[in-house]
C-alpha cells in the first residue's frame, strides 16, 4: 500500500495532471493556481530575480514574442540590482513579492515574516494592481498565509511547473507546459536561480506552442482582470 502511494505521489509530482487540481484547491481554498476562464490568456511567471544576465535574457525573448509575465522578486536581490528591476517595470511587466531572502520563511516569526514581507514590498515598489505573494519553495505556514492577505496580498502558485531549479532537461520542461498550457494557466518558470539556462532555452519554443494554441501570455494581474472582467460581460 505505501509503495502503491509512494508511486501515485511521484507521478502527480512529475506528470502534474490538471485532473488532481480541484482536490489540490478545495484543501487550500486560499492559494490560486490557475484562474477558470475561456479567454485564451495564459499568464506567466519567474522567481528568484532580478539577475543582472538572466533576467535580461527573458526579457529580450518575451519583448521577441510580444508576450507578458509576473516576475517574483527577491527583496535583497532587488536592492542589489535595481536597474534591472526598473527594466522589468518599463518593458510593461508586472513584479510580485517572493519575500526578501532566498528561503524557506518557515522557521520565521510572525513579526520577521511581516517585515520581510514589507521591506521586499519596498524594495520592489509594488503601487498599484493586485499585490500578489509567493512564498519561496511555494510553502509558508497557514497563519503567514492569512497575514499576507492581512496585507492586501493575492497568494499565488501555478499550475505548470516543470521544477526547472532541478536543472531537468528542456525537453521535459517544454513537455510538462505545454501539456497544461489550457485557458486561465499559471506557469512557473525561474530566472533568478544558478543556472536557469534550460528554461530560458525552452522559452521561446513554449512562447510559440501558446500561440498556435491561439492564446496570449499575460501577467497574472492580467489575467486576473480578464478573467473577472468576462464574468461580468457574460
Amino acid at each position: 500500500m505505501a509503495a502503491t502511494l509512494l508511486g501515485v505521489g511521484l507521478l502527480v509530482f512529475w506528470m502534474e495532471p490538471l485532473f488532481v487540481l480541484s482536490t489540490i484547491e478545495r484543501l487550500t481554498p486560499n492559494i490560486i493556481y490557475r484562474v477558470r476562464t475561456q479567454r485564451p490568456v495564459v499568464a506567466l511567471s519567474f522567481d528568484d530575480g532580478p539577475h543582472p544576465i538572466f533576467t535580461l535574457e527573458v526579457l529580450e525573448i518575451l519583448h521577441r514574442h510580444d508576450a507578458k509575465a509576473t516576475f517574483f522578486l527577491i527583496g535583497e536581490r532587488a536592492l542589489r540590482h535595481p536597474e534591472v528591476v526598473s527594466q522589468i517595470k518599463a518593458a510593461g511587466h508586472e513584479v510580485g513579492n517572493h519575500y526578501f531572502r532566498n528561503g524557506p520563511t518557515l522557521g520565521h516569526s510572525d513579526a520577521d515574516f511581516v517585515d520581510y514581507l514589507e521591506q521586499t514590498e519596498k524594495a520592489i515598489g509594488i503601487v498599484a494592481g493586485p499585490k500578489l505573494f509567493r512564498p519561496p519553495g511555494g510553502v509558508a505556514w497557514p497563519k503567514q498565509l492569512r497575514h499576507a492577505r492581512a496585507h492586501g496580498y493575492k497568494c499565488v502558485l501555478g499550475c505548470a511547473y516543470p521544477h526547472d531549479p532541478m536543472h531537468l532537461p528542456a525537453r521535459y520542461i517544454t513537455w510538462l507546459i505545454e501539456k497544461n498550457l489550457v485557458p486561465g494557466a499559471i506557469v512557473i518558470l525561474h530566472d533568478g536561480i544558478s543556472d536557469p539556462t534550460r528554461s530560458i532555452q525552452a522559452l521561446p519554443h513554449i512562447l510559440s506552442v501558446g500561440r498556435n494554441k491561439g492564446l496570449r501570455f499575460v501577467s497574472i494581474g492580467a489575467l486576473l482582470r480578464e478573467a473577472a472582467e468576462h464574468v461580468e460581460a457574460s
